[in-house]
This record gives structure tokens, C-alpha cells and sequence, in this order.
């Protein structure tokens, strides 16, 4: 009772970061991260809209969302319409910019768990289609330049939605961005993250390990990944790793939050 409880209870967690030697103009960009939303079986509009209103308080220069925004099943949303339009309700002063995760396509659950192939696993479009209209910017393997600096979106490592898990190398999708700039990767899994950091990256954002989201998987996820939760610098690279708002698998969280993080950025 308490875990099912506590799922629902949004958070907010601040990092501060300094990123010098870059080409800006602005001393300061205010970020918003979610991810892990998983709207479906057990997250539906009321999460939603709590979690667009804790946004907006923070009056944010940009929101990124990385991955894991369905759960599986356009069919199972509660409501989409309601979720739809806490969506396009974010406000923030460059706009709402997105990557899918591995849970953003067609699959069968079991017991809240996806089972299937990664080669079978395609994107229902109405996903795409509902972030669209609420003014959601979808990068899919693309490079978006917003100002001084540049998000660099990528396709989930596993299961890019059209049936395969093919994706771009880092190296090509940032083969043609000026890296004097402010340089944001943002993707679902927080893979590979020395190697990004010395293609000049200043800050990496991801999400998928719901920091284990319940004991024991509390303990896994430290193991698996090299940056599990929270914050860690990889060379001159900040990488930040959020728990995420929703809930996969059961609908519980004991020993981790649902949160939304601010990433406050000072440039030198």
C-alpha cells in the first residue's frame, strides 16, 4: 500500500551544473527533465497534469523528455485526451523536445512487463501523432540547434520502432554540430557515456533505470549501469540520470521517487 502510495507522489530534484569555455550568450539555461512517464495500464491524466503543473512552477527555459512515454499500448490511456492537453499546457521559453524509449512501441505485457522481440517491435503512430499535436518536437536520430547550443536526440538503443534496433552512431549524428556551442545528448538509456563524453558533449540526459524503482531491483541497477541514478561527470561531460515520473512493471516505488528534475546550467 505505502509503495503504490508513494508512486504517485511527484518530487522535485535539482542539480547544479558550470559548463565553461562555451560560445553562449545567456549566463544561465533552466532545464527540465522527465521521463519515464509510462502513461498505460497504471499511470494515467491525473499524473499527467500534477506533473505538467510542478513543471510550469519551475518557469523552465526548456523540458526534455527522455523516453518510456507510453507504456506499451496506445489503447491502454486512460483519457488521452486529457493527457494530450497536459501536454501542450507545458510552457517553457524554447519549447518541449522528446525521445522514445523502449516501451514506445506495440508489445504484449505480462504481469506490467513487455515480453517480445526487439526485431518485431514497432511504434504505434498515434504516439507520435499525440505529441505532435501538443506541440511536443520529437527527435528521432536528429540534431535540433535552439539559439547557443544544440540537443542531440537519439533512438532507443534497443528498439528504434520500426522493427529493428537499428540507430545512428554518436559519431554521425554529431559529426556536423559546433561543439564550441552548448552540446545536450539526450536518449532513453544511459549507455556508453565515456565515449559520448569525449566527442565534446557538455551534458548528457536519460532516464530507463527508474534507479531500480523497488527493492531489490534497487540494488541491480547499480550494478548493471555505470550511472544508475543521478549525477556523474564523464571528462567534461555532466551525465544525468533520472527515476523517472511513472511506473513500469508493478505500481509500486519503495526506496526511490517519482520526480521531476531541474537542471539548473551556469556558463563560464
Amino acid at each position: 500500500m505505502y509503495g503504490f502510495i508513494h508512486a504517485t507522489d511527484i518530487k522535485t530534484t535539482k542539480y547544479d551544473i558550470v559548463v565553461k569555455n562555451k560560445e553562449v550568450k545567456e549566463k544561465k539555461l533552466k532545464i527540465v527533465l522527465i521521463a519515464d512517464t509510462h502513461f498505460g495500464y497504471s499511470v494515467g491524466y491525473k499524473m499527467a497534469e500534477k506533473m505538467v503543473n510542478r513543471i510550469n512552477k519551475e518557469n523552465p527555459d526548456i523540458v526534455l523528455i527522455a523516453g518510456d512515454i507510453f507504456d506499451n499500448s496506445y489503447d491502454s490511456l486512460d483519457k488521452p485526451d486529457r493527457i494530450s492537453k497536459a501536454f501542450k499546457n507545458i510552457k517553457s521559453k524554447y519549447g518541449t523536445y522528446a525521445v522514445f524509449g523502449n516501451h514506445d512501441v506495440k508489445e504484449k505485457l505480462f504481469a506490467g512487463f513487455s515480453i517480445g522481440s526487439s526485431k518485431k517491435a514497432f511504434r504505434d503512430n498515434r504516439m507520435a501523432n499525440m505529441l505532435k499535436e501538443a506541440n511536443i518536437k520529437i527527435l528521432d536520430d536528429e540534431v535540433e540547434k535552439i539559439e547557443d547550443f544544440y540537443i542531440v536526440g537519439r533512438k532507443d538503443y534497443s528498439k528504434a520502432g520500426d522493427g529493428t534496433s537499428n540507430r545512428l552512431s554518436i559519431d554521425k549524428l554529431i559529426k556536423d554540430v559546433d561543439t564550441n556551442k552548448f552540446v545536450i545528448v539526450l536518449e532513453h538509456e544511459p549507455r556508453d557515456l565515456d565515449n559520448i563524453s569525449k566527442k565534446k558533449a557538455d551534458l548528457h540526459v536519460a532516464g530507463h533505470t527508474h534507479a531500480g524503482q523497488f527493492f531489490p531491483l534497487t540494488i541491480g541497477t547499480a550494478i548493471i549501469w555505470d550511472n544508475d541514478y543521478g549525477y556523474k561527470k564523464y571528462n567534461n561531460m555532466h551525465s544525468i540520470v533520472t527515476s523517472g515520473v511513472g511506473v513500469y512493471g508493478p505500481n509500486m516505488r519503495v526506496g526511490t521517487d517519482s520526480e521531476v528534475v531541474i537542471i539548473n546550467v551556469k556558463f563560464k
